[in-house]
């Protein structure tokens, strides 16, 4: 145990090390290889350097990623005994530790970095974990608290105004994906009319929220009969508008207009690397097909300023081997843009990996040593549906039992600082959502 862990500064270090010149160019393959989830390639480069402290480090950060603990506290240690004061460093080695039970020899570095950082979040919310570990249950819950606070005050600052919109102009949704909640759902049809939209559009504007998702609660946006007319007076309105698809309405000509209409951002849906692994998963679409979108999309958008990525979101306890092959397949076939991760359970209305007691969710997540915490996306963003029904959860919330106000009846300003929002904004600031619909079975708000 570091009983005598040394003071944590306040910010963030810089390198811990001055690199040569020809490090640098391993260091930035390294994150090139991370930054498209290759964190075992980035780790074996890291590796071959352990004598550079900055390699080191960010190896360490590379374990953390793939939940090997001890090797990543041995990382940080080393670091540690030749650059003591590097405060990331010692948040690294506090996390390994937790994540190995071993949260009493964790607190010294936490307390360290609390005096030295009260107001970080981060550090409130590891602390209060440890705390919690070694039975000191009222300081973990005061100090939770803070950690709940800080991160809700940003959306207090600015009287409840989102950063973003999730929008669903069509309802209607042509698959049934494993891994989403279409069993629930109670409806699957309606687009939305050109007044929904044109509202949504001058409550953004006139609120200063620039960033438009075209995909709320179910539905294929691709469905709606004037897609392209929706995307382009949001685009000449001069929003960042993003697009989430599954890609099975695409065809080659609709593929050129969607990748020149300038969205901000495509995220394209597809996990498999054959037609049964890909069709087993997006039940009614066929796999040679969406390739073949997929494809024509990716040379479309070359060159334009159109962030184009696919997200595969896998389900079932092999999760990390069906991620690993549809990575591989996929930037195998030149789809240099893919980000995976393991499926949620949809606001708890999909039974996905386990029973987590403590928590009282289903998830593929370890959450053993993790916290619910306000959910981000609640904080940064609302939902309204094609009939104007805006929802607190813009990603799960197919039924709207969420509801928290309609975008034709009232202002954006007023729906989020009504009474609705603000019950379960109160809800996340306590940690107790047992009377949240959804909210409380869900598995992302944690950590």
């Amino acid at each position: 145990m570091d009983d005598n862990a040394p003071p944590v500064p306040a910010s963030e270090a810089p390198r811990v090390s001055s690199l040569p010149a020809d490090l640098a160019q391993v260091l930035s393959e390294s994150e090139r290889l991370a930054a498209s989830q290759q964190l075992e390639a980035a780790e074996r480069l890291l590796a071959g350097f352990p004598n550079e402290l900055e390699c080191v480090f960010r190896r360490g950060a590379l374990l953390l990623g793939l939940s090997r603990w001890a090797e990543a506290e041995a990382c940080f240690r080393a670091v540690l005994e030749k650059a003591p004061g590097h405060f990331d460093t010692a948040m690294g080695l506090a996390g390994a530790l937790v994540e190995q039970g071993k949260a009493a020899e964790a607190l010294p570095w936490l307390d360290a970095a609390a005096k030295a950082s009260p107001d970080s979040g981060r550090v409130r919310y590891f602390r209060s974990v440890a705390l919690d570990e070694v039975g000191r249950a009222d300081e973990a819950a005061a100090e939770i608290g803070k950690a709940r606070a800080m991160l809700i005050a940003p959306v207090e600052r600015r009287n409840g105004i989102p950063w973003e919109v999730y929008v669903q102009v069509s309802r209607r949704c042509n698959l049934r994906c494993a891994m989403c909640g279409h069993e629930t759902w109670q409806s699957n049809s309606g687009f939305i009319e050109a007044a929904v939209f044109d509202r949504v559009l001058a409550e953004c504007g006139a609120n200063g929220i620039h960033r438009i998702t075209i995909l709320s609660g179910q539905g294929e946006p691709l469905l709606h009969p004037d897609i392209f007319g929706l995307l382009d007076k949001a685009v000449n309105a001069g929003f960042e508008v993003h697009i989430v698809t599954n890609g099975t309405p695409l065809t080659p000509e609709r593929c050129e207009r969607l990748g020149k209409m300038g969205l901000a951002g495509i995220q394209f849906s597809f996990a498999g690397w054959d037609r049964e692994s890909y069709e087993s998963v997006y039940a009614g679409a066929k796999f040679e097909r969406t390739l073949a979108n997929l494809e024509a999309l990716q040379r479309a958008v070359k060159g334009t300023k159109t962030d184009f990525f696919v997200k595969a979101v896998v389900a079932g306890d092999d999760w990390a081997e069906v991620s690993r092959r549809t990575r591989a397949f996929l930037q195998g076939r030149g789809i240099d843009k893919v980000f995976t991760m393991a499926a949620n359970n949809f606001g708890g209305t999909v039974q996905t990996g386990r029973f987590d007691r403590r928590h009282g969710v289903w998830t593929l997540k370890s959450l053993e040593h993790q916290r619910r915490m306000p959910c981000r996306l609640f904080l940064a963003a609302v939902g309204v549906f094609c009939d104007g029904t805006v929802t607190a959860c813009g990603c799960y919330d197919s039924n709207a039992d969420l509801k928290i106000g309609h975008i034709m009846e009232q202002s954006l300003a007023e729906i989020r600082q009504g009474e609705p929002f603000r019950r379960i904004l109160a809800a996340f600031a306590s940690g107790d959502l047992a009377d949240v619909p959804m909210c409380g079975k869900c598995d992302d708000p944690f950590g």
